[in-house]
């Protein structure tokens, strides 16, 4: 019984996938839809001036742009977690009934999350932040289902079998961090209504930053979320999946985690240069546009250890693309 083969669960990775290649689909199809509103701006009004304001480019922008990030990218990331944190941790989801229900819970509270977006959306009900455009309640949903999963990384690692923490998970705990930090900060705000005396909509909210300060917390939220959103846990995926399917092992580990805390410490102060030639202090413009130049470092750290991870099997690239 003690050697047999462990039995991964991929119950609620399966869920996941379902939902990345779903929005997917639809964020994408949703972009099509804009660029042709843009090349032919009767596009806009197809339907009718009666749902043009439900159709336009400014109302359906957002809701591409989030169905392909906080969708599509989100879910596949938490796919990928529920594939890939079991198999390096050498230990299974069905061995703790509690972290079985917290994935299954994460999975449908996110599916809520999107509905409300995706109406909220629609109505146009926004922050005008770019992807911050969420009011206040969902803001509240989202910090929720960011926690669970990350009750759902630190318990997993907490009953492993796997002492040695594989670079992979440090990039996903990364992405959990990363992201936590950037949204609860740049997402500081008080409902309109509280904010001025009763007179506004209780859903409705004002940052509180203002200017200049509002523009940086913004850009250094919105730099960044590309970040631990796109690149961290898209390497996270490479360094398993690439060795793996290819049958190397990581050309250097000592070289995966230099990259890595290069990455961490050089990322998080590259967002000024989303504000070149504004009123933020030319400084701070400066070390923005020095940090991304610096940003080549870890950048191809990375990349280079997954080209000469594959030295001399690039005809896989071929026979097993």
């Amino acid at each position: 019984m003690e050697n047999r083969p462990l039995e991964y669960d991929y119950t609620v990775a399966k869920m996941f996938m379902f939902t990345t290649v779903l929005l997917g689909i639809v964020g994408m199809l949703i972009g099509v839809i804009l660029a042709w509103e843009l090349a032919f701006p009767s596009v806009n009004t197809i339907l009718g001036e009666g749902l043009a304001e439900y159709t336009n480019f400014s109302r359906l922008r957002p809701l591409h742009t989030d169905a392909v990030i906080f969708g599509f990218t989100l879910s596949g990331i938490w796919a990928t977690w529920y594939y890939v944190g079991q198999r390096v941790l050498k230990v299974s989801m069905a061995e703790s009934k509690f972290l079985m229900f917290l994935g299954k819970l994460h999975f449908w509270l996110y599916i809520v999350g999107v509905a409300a977006v995706v109406v909220s959306l629609f109505m146009g009900i926004t922050t005008s932040k770019e992807y911050a455009e969420f009011e206040w309640p969902i803001d509240i949903a989202i910090v929720i289902v960011w926690v669970i999963w990350g009750m759902s990384i630190f318990g997993l690692i907490g009953i492993r079998r796997e002492k040695s923490l594989y670079i992979s998970i440090w990039y996903y705990i990364a992405t959990f961090l990363g992201i936590a930090m950037l949204y609860l900060f740049n997402n500081m705000e008080i409902p309109t209504y509280f904010a001025s005396g009763g007179i506004g909509a209780w859903w409705h909210s004002v940052s509180m930053y203002s200017g200049t300060n509002d523009a940086l917390v913004q850009w250094w939220y919105g730099h960044n979320a590309v970040a631990f959103g796109f690149t961290v846990p898209i390497v996270a995926m490479i360094y398993y999946f690439l060795p793996k399917e290819s049958g190397q092992a990581v050309y250097s580990y000592k070289l995966s985690l230099l990259a890595f805390w290069g990455l961490m410490f050089v990322y998080l102060w590259a967002g000024g240069h989303h504000l070149l030639y504004s009123t933020v202090p030319d400084w701070m413009q400066t070390m923005g546009s020095v940090f991304s130049v610096v940003l080549i470092l870890p950048s191809w750290g990375s990349a280079i250890n997954m080209l000469l991870t594959m030295k001399g099997e690039w005809q896989q690239v071929a026979s097993s693309p």
